[in-house]
């Protein structure tokens, strides 16, 4: 939550669009040109055939982010200006991108081999692993297939189950996660901790801190820090500074609000891309819904431990053994509730993933979240569904972009991606 500056306003749903298109920019001018380059010249490597297929399950990661926040994207243009002189790409349906993000992580994971070249420490992620590297493309797999559920269950369904019998994330130590340091050699500084070093007035949403109270989270004590020592107290969205004298539940001093952990938001700080928790929890949804053999309840909790156990990879203390086992016990499964139960826990799995926790709640809409009306806004008081290309798509591509937009719908925050049907 922001509330004294326009730096962060999207609790508000104003339209800043250089912060909601920086994602856009930053993968377009630098990102997809080296992906590009590294693609090509370790496809034309008959030695370099994991080097490839790692290169392949990345720019997976790095495109499904990208397609999840804006839709419809150049995808089998991308980086071409570099390598081609493709200087106005074209934009390819949401649906044609995600199909052949999925074949990617096929080939990928059948491409990876034991006796191949061996990566070893140029691999920042699992360091040559490729038994890893195939539990991640997998791990991608079951991620993007639960993705289609309104658009093409069937598909779906499919994608899961192959993605599952190809052996997807069975630990806590096969997390995906990158290492930032800002001395010793390069520098490579965390992008969440970039943001939260710049903004130091951003506080935790009252609805994520009212959720875990209500459920005796011992998260908590680990996300929240409240500078003045008062007792952990989320923001309200949508307020401001007039509002916040008399209507924030703890008055009008920011310091009496919970900020995040600053343990956390470090810019030496890891980033999470996806984590054995939120498999465990996609995997009991795949039970709930009968594409798996596995019982939902047991995924369920083991999602729960994951998630709580993850933080300690940021180097803070967790909860003991009983204390997690008390908290289990006090969110049982049901299948009544199942997707509810799930999605609030994905929603809190993914804290700090910002990308993946927002598309995942576009999917399936559980936690249930409550709009702000903030006077001004650009979405009629509705929780936006997608980010804005920026605007100089349409002085420098104005003919693709426009395209998409036609194809997809004005270029809105209201607009719905592809997979997002209403």
């Amino acid at each position: 939550v922001n509330v004294t500056t326009n730096m962060l306003p999207g609790d508000k749903y104003i339209d800043f669009l250089d912060y909601g298109a920086s994602l856009f920019d930053r993968a377009f001018t630098g990102e997809y040109k080296d992906l590009r380059d590294y693609l090509t010249r370790t496809s034309e490597d008959p030695e370099a055939t994991n080097h490839n297929a790692i290169g392949r399950i990345w720019a997976v990661m790095s495109f499904h982010r990208l397609t999840d926040i804006y839709g419809d994207v150049p995808y089998f243009d991308a980086g071409k200006g570099y390598s081609e002189n493709v200087w106005s790409p074209v934009y390819d349906p949401q649906d044609q991108i995600y199909y052949h993000m999925l074949g990617e992580l096929e080939a990928a994971a059948a491409q990876l081999s034991a006796s191949g070249d061996n990566v070893g420490s140029q691999d920042i992620v699992y360091g040559g692993d490729v038994e890893q590297w195939r539990k991640l493309a997998n791990s991608l797999m079951l991620r993007l297939g639960l993705r289609l559920v309104k658009v093409d269950p069937a598909g779906a369904q499919a994608w899961v189950q192959k993605a599952i019998a190809g052996g997807v994330m069975d630990n806590l130590f096969d997390i995906a996660k990158t290492e930032h340091q800002l001395d010793g050699g390069w520098q490579n500084s965390n992008p969440i901790g970039e943001s939260f070093n710049v903004d130091k007035f951003m506080r935790l949403s009252d609805t994520f801190v009212s959720w875990m109270q209500d459920n005796n989270d011992p998260r908590l004590d680990i996300l929240s820090w409240v500078e003045s020592g008062a007792p952990h107290q989320g923001l309200p969205n949508g307020l401001d500074p007039t509002t916040l004298e008399s209507d924030g539940p703890a008055g009008g001093d920011l310091l009496d609000y919970s900020r995040i952990n600053q343990a956390l938001v470090q810019r030496e700080s890891p980033f999470m891309f996806i984590t054995y928790a939120e498999v465990e929890l996609m995997l009991a949804e795949a039970a709930l819904r009968g594409w798996h053999s596995g019982d939902a309840a047991t995924h369920y909790e083991n999602g729960i431990r994951a998630a709580i156990a993850n933080w300690a990879f940021y180097g803070v203390a967790v909860p003991d053994t009983a204390t997690i086992d008390a908290y289990v016990a006090g969110v049982p499964f049901n299948t009544t509730d199942g997707m509810e139960l799930i999605g609030e826990q994905y929603w809190a799995a993914t804290f700090l993933n910002p990308w993946e926790g927002y598309a995942n709640w576009r999917r399936i809409e559980f936690p249930v979240l409550t709009p702000v009306n903030y006077p001004g806004n650009a979405t009629g008081g509705t929780i936006p569904r997608r980010l804005k290309y920026p605007d100089t798509e349409y002085t420098l591509n104005g003919d693709n972009v426009r395209a998409a937009d036609a194809r997809q719908g004005p270029n809105e925050y209201t607009t719905r991606v592809w997979w997002d049907k209403q």
